[in-house]
C-alpha cells in the first residue's frame, strides 16, 4: 500500500521548477495561497519537499489524516484561501437587464424621437393653427415614451426571469457530493463547501474539484490531459516510483481519476486560487449562443435590414411627396412632418427587426429544460436540447440503461462443475449439497475468497428513515454486489469476515484496457498457509487466456488442456444464450514470502489458476422494447455497445428489439481490425452494425466518430470514466446519474433515472423545441410581411391625397403594440407547447442541412400574408364607404372647426377599424401557426399548452380595452357594435381560409445526411469552423485506433522476432558448446590412444595396428556416450 509522508530523501527523477518556496504566516496557517498555486502549476517537487511533503503540509494547515480539519476553522480558511466557487461572470440583477434593454439602439432612437415630439408638440402649433392645443399636444410624444417604457419593461422582466431559471438549473447541475474528514468524522458535503485543509476521500471516476496533495491510496492514475495536454495517465505516489524514479503527489483540479481505490488527498487550492479556477478566470469569454440562436440571429439581421430599407424608402418617399406638394401649393414647408416620418420609419424598423426570434429560442429552451427535468433529463448544455431534435442515432450502453442494473448471480461454473441455478427471491443459505454434490469445501472457499477480496462493493447500514427501508444496503459496483450476495448465501463466514481475515491487501482497479481487476492479499490461507495470494476477475476470455492450470471440484490443481478450455468456452456460450453476463475468476500464489512488498504494476500477466465462470443476470427493463420501437418508427437507429461477449450481447439486444437477422453484430477487436484493414468496407458496413460486443472505450469513439463522419447526428450514453471521450465527442452525451463525475462533466445531459426511455424523452423534447421555434418563425414572418406592405402602401396612399400628410394606416403606437404581440406574446404562446408524443415520434428527424423555413412553412407565410394584405388594403382604400366612416354628419354642428374635428375623427375611426382587424387576424393566425405540417384542425391539442389560451384571451381583451377605453392614449376611437362585429367577422374568416390553405399540396423534399467532410453550399465561417473541429477530432481518434491496432499487431511480431533471435542465439551458443565439447572429447580419445600405443609398443605387440584400431573404435564409442550424457 502506498502510504507514509515522511520527507525522506528520494530521487524524484524530475527537475524542480523553482528552488525554494516562500513560507509565510497566514493567520494560524503557515503558507500563502499563491505558494500552493505556484507549486501545483509547476509541479515543484523541491517546494513540496521543503514544506515537509504531505505530513508537513498537513501540519502547516492544521489538519491531520485521522481527524481532518476542525469545523470551527472553516470561516478563517475561507477568508484566507477562498471558497471553492468562481465569482459569477455577471451578477443576475434586475438593473443589469434594464440597462441592457435600454441600450438597444432602436429603443434609444425612439425615446429621443418621443422626447423631441413632446417638446415640439408643447411648443409649436400644428400646421394651419395659431396656437398650441395643450390638452392634446402632449399625447403623441408621451405615448411613444410610455410605449418604449412598456417594451423595455417587458423585455427586462423576460430576460431577468429567464436568467434566474438558468441560474437555478446551473446550480442544480453543478452539485457534486464528496466525503471529507472533519472533527474526526466522515461528512458528505457539496464540492462548493470544500476548504483548504480538507481531507477528501476519493476513488476512480472522480472529477477532481480542487487542487491537492496525494496522501494515500491504491493504484491511482489520473488523466491530466484536460489541464496539461499530456495524454499519458499519471500515476500518483508519495514516494518515488521504483521503476521510473518519479515522484508525483500533485492532484490538479479539473482532471479526472482513471483508476484507484481507498484514496485520500489534501485540499491545498480552491476556487480562483486553484489551477483550473485560475485558468478559467483568465479565459472567460461570456456565454456563447447556441447554433439555432446564431441561425435565428442571422435571419433576424437579414429581415431587419429589409425593414430598415423599407423604412428609409418610406421616409424619403413621404418627404419628397410633402416637399413637392408644398412647392406646388406655394405653402411654407412644415418641418414637423419630417419628425413624424422619422417616428413612423423607426417604428417600422422596431416592428421589422424580429428580436422575438432569439427570444423564442430562449423561452423554448428554458421551458423545455424545466419540463425535461420532470422526464428525468438534467440538461447541462442548451445546445443538447436543439441537437436531440435532429438525432438520427443513439449508441446506448447496456448495463443500467437498457437493463435494470439489478445484478444477480444466478449461474456458476466452479471447478468445472455446474452449480444449482440461483432463485432471485431466495434468501436462505445454500449448502454444498445444494450447489453440487461433487464440490469440495476447499474449492468453494477459494472461490469465495477470490470474490470477497477482489471487490470493493460493501454492505452498510441504511441511513433512510422510511419504515419499509431495509436495515442494510449494498453500495458500490452492481456486478460485484450480485457476486457478493451469492457468496453470503453459500459461505457461512460471510463477506465481511472473509475480508477481516487478511493482514493487508493491494487493489489494482478495473480498467477497460485490461478488462480485469486484481487484488493481492497477505493472508494465512486455510489451504496454502501464509502467502501473498493473487485474485483476478474479468472477461472470461481474458482470465482464461492468462491461465495455464485450473482447480477442479475436489480442490486439485490440474493442467488446463484444450479439452478443458473448450468445456469452459461452451459454458460461456451457454450462459450467453441465456442473456447472462459472464465473468471469469482466477487465482494463484503470488509469493511464498508474506513480507514481500506489493508491486506498483498490475500482476495480471502471471500464471493463473482458472477458478470458474459466473453468469450474472441483469434483466432488460420492461419499458425498453417499446421505447426502442418508438425510436425506430421515428427514424432513429438504436445501437448497443457492451462489454459482454457476442453471444450475450446478441441475446440481450434481441430482447430489447435492437438485434435481428437483418443487422450486424460485431466484437470490438474485429470491429477495429476491419477499420484498419479496409476502411472503405468498414464505412460501408458501419450503418448496419447495431450491436458492438466486447466494446472498449476507443471502439465506442470509433463507432460514434465515423457515424458522425457519415453525417449522422449521434447521441451516446455512458456511465464510466472510460466513457468520457465518447461522451465528449458525440453530438449529445448522456451520462448516468449513478455514473462517475468524469462522465457527468463530459456529458451534455444527465439521465436522473439511468433509463433508456429518458433518452427517447429527450429526443421527443428536442424535436418539440425545434417545432415550437418554427411555429413562432412562421407566425412572425407572416405578421412582418403584412405590416411592412400595409404601412408602406397606406402611407403613400395618404400622402397622395391633396390634404394628406402621409400618415400610415397604423399609427406608431399601433405598430409598437403589434410588435409586442408579434414578439413577446407570440413567443410565450407558441414556444411553450408540450410535445405531442405520437406525432413527434412518427416522423423522421430534421437533418442538419434541412432549411430553417420549410416549404410548408413558406406556404403558410405567403398564403396567410396575401389574404391579410388583400383584406387590409380593401379596408384602407374602401373602408370609408364600407363602414360609413366619412359622411356621417347626423347632429353635427356645421362650423369649420367642427367639420375639421369630424374629418379627423373619421380618419381615426378608419384607422381603428384597420388596427382592430389586423390585431384580431393575428390572434386567429396564432391558432393556425400551432401546426407545421398538413394538420387540418387548428384547435387540436390545447391541453398541451397551458399558456396559449390565457394569452389569446388576454390579447383579445386588452385590444378591446385599448380601442374603447384608452382612446386618447392609443389614438383610437369607439367604432360601434356594428363595426366591431364586422372586424371580428373579417378576422374569423382566417379560420376557414387557414384550413383550406392546408389542402394546397406541397411536396417537402427529403433531406439526407451529408458527410461531415463535405462542404455545404452557403456555409458560413462559424458552421465551417464547428464542422472542421469535429472532423479534426474524429480523424485524431481514427489515427489513434490505427496506431493501437498496428501496435497490437506489431507486439506479437516483435515478440516472435525476439524469440527467434533468442532462439538463434541459443542455437549458436549450443553449437559452439557442442563443437568445443566434441573437440575436447576427441583430444581425450587421442590422448588415450597414444597411451595405449605406447604401452603396446613397449610390449612389442605384433598386432599393434589392428588392435589399435579396435581400441580406438571402442574408446570413440565410449567417449561419444559420455559426451551425450554430459550434453
Amino acid at each position: 500500500m502506498t502510504k507514509g509522508n515522511s520527507p525522506d530523501e528520494h530521487s524524484d527523477g524530475e527537475s524542480s521548477c523553482s528552488s525554494a518556496i516562500e513560507v509565510v504566516v497566514a493567520g494560524r496557517f503557515k503558507i500563502k495561497p499563491n505558494a500552493f498555486l505556484n507549486m501545483i502549476t509547476d509541479k515543484d517537487i523541491s517546494a513540496y519537499k521543503q514544506l515537509g511533503m504531505g505530513e508537513g503540509i498537513m501540519q502547516s494547515l492544521d489538519t491531520s489524516m485521522e481527524s481532518g480539519i476542525k469545523s470551527s476553522t472553516i470561516a478563517e480558511r475561507k477568508k484566507i484561501y477562498g471558497i471553492n466557487k468562481l465569482p459569477e461572470e455577471e451578477e443576475v440583477t434586475y438593473w443589469r437587464f434594464l440597462k441592457e434593454a435600454l441600450s438597444d439602439k432602436m429603443m434609444i432612437l425612439l425615446l429621443v424621437l418621443g422626447i423631441t415630439a413632446l417638446i415640439i408638440g408643447l411648443t409649436t402649433p400644428e400646421a394651419g393653427k395659431d396656437e398650441v392645443h395643450y390638452s392634446t399636444a402632449w399625447i403623441d410624444g408621451t405615448f411613444i415614451i410610455v410605449a418604449v417604457s412598456i417594451v423595455v419593461l417587458v423585455t427586462t422582466i423576460n430576460d431577468y426571469l429567464k436568467e434566474l431559471k438558468f441560474k437555478a438549473l446551473n446550480d442544480l447541475t453543478s452539485k457534486v457530493a464528496v466525503t471529507v474528514l472533519r472533527d474526526g468524522d466522515k461528512k458528505v458535503i457539496d464540492i462548493s463547501e470544500l476548504v483548504v485543509g480538507d481531507i477528501v476521500e476519493f476513488a476512480g471516476g472522480l472529477f477532481i474539484p480542487a487542487d491537492g496533495i496525494f496522501l494515500t491510496g491504491q493504484g491511482f492514475s489520473i488523466d491530466e490531459a484536460a489541464c496539461t495536454g499530456e495524454n499519458d495517465e499519471k500515476k500518483k505516489n508519495t514516494v518515488p516510483d521504483p521503476d521510473t524514479g518519479k515522484l508525483d503527489p500533485f492532484i490538479i483540479s479539473g482532471t479526472s481519476v482513471i483508476a484507484g481505490e481507498e484514496g485520500r488527498y489534501l485540499i491545498i487550492g480552491v476556487g480562483e486560487k486553484s489551477f483550473s479556477g485560475n485558468l478559467e478566470m483568465q479565459t472567460r469569454s461570456g456565454k456563447q449562443p447556441t447554433p439555432l440562436q446564431e441561425k435565428l440571429d442571422d435571419l433576424a439581421d437579414t429581415v431587419g435590414w429589409v425593414g430598415i430599407g423599407v423604412a428609409i424608402l418610406l421616409f424619403v418617399t413621404l418627404a419628397l411627396i410633402s416637399i413637392i406638394k408644398a412647392a406646388v401649393n406655394g405653402d411654407n414647408y412644415d418641418f414637423k412632418l419630417l419628425l413624424d416620418y422619422s417616428i413612423v420609419g423607426v417604428s417600422i424598423i422596431v416592428v421589422a427587426v424580429p428580436e422575438g426570434l432569439p427570444l423564442s429560442v430562449v423561452i423554448a429552451l428554458a421551458y423545455s429544460m424545466q419540463a425535461m427535468m420532470k422526464d428525468n433529463n438534467m440538461v447541462r448544455s442548451l445546445v443538447a436540447c436543439e441537437t436531440m431534435g435532429a438525432a438520427t442515432n443513439i449508441c446506448s450502453d447496456k448495463t443500467g440503461t437498457l437493463t435494470t442494473n439489478e445484478m444477480t448471480q444466478i449461474r456458476a461454473f466452479i471447478g468445472l462443475l455446474q452449480m444449482k441455478r440461483y432463485d432471485h427471491n431466495a434468501s436462505t443459505s445454500l449448502w454444498l449439497k445444494d450447489l453440487n454434490d461433487n464440490l469440495a469445501n476447499q474449492t468453494l472457499q477459494i472461490y469465495c475468497d477470490a470474490v470477497a477480496f477482489n471487490s470493493t462493493a460493501k454492505l452498510v447500514k441504511n441511513s433512510s428513515k422510511k419504515k419499509d427501508a431495509p436495515k442494510m444496503i449494498w453500495l458500490g459496483n452492481k456486478t460485484e454486489q450480485g457476486m457478493l450476495r451469492w457468496v453470503n448465501r453459500v459461505d457461512e463466514r460471510k463477506v465481511h469476515k472473509i475480508r477481516e481475515s487478511c493482514e493487508d491487501k493491494y487493489i489494482y482497479p478495473f480498467q477497460s484496457k485490461k478488462k480485469s481487476m486484481t487484488t493481492l492479499v497477505k493472508q494465512d490461507h486455510s489451504v496454502y498457509g501464509k502467502k501473498i495470494m493473487q485474485y483476478s476477475k474479468g472477461g472470461t476470455e481474458v482470465i482464461l487466456k492468462r491461465s495455464t492450470r485450473y482447480i477442479n471440484g475436489s480442490g486439485e490443481i490440474c493442467d488446463l488442456t484444450d479439452e478443458v478450455r473448450e468445456k469452459i468456452n461452451d459454458t460461456v456460450e451457454e450462459y450467453g444464450n441465456e442473456a447472462l453476463r459472464t465473468l471469469g475468476v482466477g487465482f494463484r500464489i503470488y509469493s511464498d514470502d508474506i513480507n514481500d512488498d506489493f508491486p506498483t504494476d498490475d500482476p495480471l500477466d502471471g500464471d493463473l489458476i482458472f477458478l470458474g465462470v459466473v453468469g450474472i443476470e441483469d434483466p432488460v427493463r420492461t419499458e425498453v422494447p417499446a421505447a426502442v420501437a418508438r425510436c425506430q418508427r421515428a427514424g432513429v437507429t438504436v445501437r448497443m455497445c457492451t462489454g459482454d461477449n457476442i453471444v450475450t450481447a446478441k441475446a440481450i439486444a434481441m430482447k430489447c428489439g435492437i438485434y435481428s437477422d437483418k443487422v450486424v453484430a460485431m466484437e470490438g477487436p474485429a470491429f477495429r481490425q476491419l477499420f484498419v484493414d479496409d476502411e472503405k468496407k468498414f464505412m460501408k458496413i458501419l450503418p448496419s452494425i447495431q450491436v458492438l460486443a466486447r466494446c472498449s472505450p476507443l471502439d465506442k469513439q470509433l463507432l460514434v466518430g465515423n457515424l458522425m463522419m457519415l453525417g449522422e447526428v449521434v447521441a451516446v450514453t455512458g456511465d464510466g470514466t472510460n466513457d468520457a471521450p465518447a461522451l465528449k465527442l458525440a453530438d449529445v452525451g448522456f451520462a448516468m446519474n449513478d455514473g462517475t463525475d468524469v462522465a457527468k462533466k463530459a456529458s451534455k445531459i444527465i439521465l436522473l433515472d439511468n433509463n433508456f426511455v429518458s433518452v427517447v424523452q429527450a429526443c421527443k423534447w428536442g424535436r418539440n423545441v425545434n417545432d415550437n421555434i418554427r411555429k413562432f418563425v412562421q407566425f412572425q414572418f407572416t405578421a412582418n410581411c403584412v405590416l411592412l406592405v400595409v404601412t408602406f402602401v397606406g402611407a403613400i396612399k395618404d400622402a397622395a391625397r391633396s390634404d394628406g400628410t402621409g400618415e400610415p394606416p397604423l399609427a406608431p403606437v399601433h405598430l409598437l403594440w403589434a410588435n409586442l404581440i408579434m414578439d413577446t406574446m407570440a413567443a410565450l404562446a407558441l414556444s411553450t407547447e408540450n410535445p405531442d408524443d405520437e406525432a413527434l415520434l412518427s416522423r423522421p428527424p430534421t437533418y442538419r442541412d434541412s432549411p430553417l423555413i420549410s416549404y410548408k412553412m413558406r406556404r403558410f407565410v405567403l398564403g396567410n400574408a396575401i389574404f391579410m394584405i388583400l383584406v387590409l388594403h380593401l379596408l384602407i382604400f374602401s373602408g370609408e364607404e364600407l363602414f360609413e366612416t366619412k359622411h356621417d354628419y347626423t347632429g353635427l354642428d356645421r362650423s369649420p372647426e367642427a367639420l375639421d374635428d369630424h374629418d379627423e375623427d373619421n380618419l381615426t375611426r378608419l384607422r381603428t377599424v384597420v388596427f382592430n382587424t389586423y390585431i384580431y387576424m393575428q390572434v386567429i393566425n396564432w391558432f393556425h401557426a400551432r401546426k407545421l405540417y398538413d394538420e387540418k384542425n387548428p384547435f387540436e391539442g390545447f391541453g398541451r399548452s397551458k399558456f396559449f389560451l390565457p394569452i389569446v384571451l388576454f390579447t383579445a381583451a386588452f385590444q378591446a380595452f385599448m380601442v374603447e377605453v384608452a382612446q386618447g392614449f392609443m389614438e383610437t376611437i369607439s367604432i360601434g357594435s356594428i363595426r366591431w362585429a364586422a372586424t371580428i367577422g373579417i378576422a374569423l374568416l382566417m379560420f376557414p381560409y387557414g384550413v383550406m390553405l392546408r389542402f394546397y399540396p406541397i411536396h417537402e423534399p427529403r433531406h439526407k445526411c451529408k458527410r461531415l467532410d463535405e462542404e455545404e453550399e452557403g456555409e458560413d465561417e462559424k458552421d465551417a469552423e464547428v464542422r472542421n473541429s469535429k472532423l479534426k477530432l474524429i480523424k485524431e481518434v481514427n489515427a489513434m485506433q490505427r496506431e493501437i491496432v498496428k501496435g497490437a499487431l506489431k507486439k506479437p511480431a516483435e515478440k516472435q522476432k525476439k524469440k527467434k533471435e533468442a532462439s538463434d542465439v541459443t542455437t549458436d551458443a549450443a553449437r559452439e558448446l557442442m563443437q568445443q565439447r566434441i573437440k575436447e572429447a576427441l583430444q581425450r580419445v587421442q590422448q588415450r590412444v597414444r597411451v595405449v600405443r605406447a604401452i603396446r609398443g613397449r610390449r612389442g605387440d605384433p598386432l599393434n595396428v589392428k588392435r589399435s584400431s579396435g581400441v580406438n573404435s571402442t574408446f570413440s564409442r565410449a567417449s561419444s556416450r559420455g559426451f551425450s550424457e554430459g550434453i
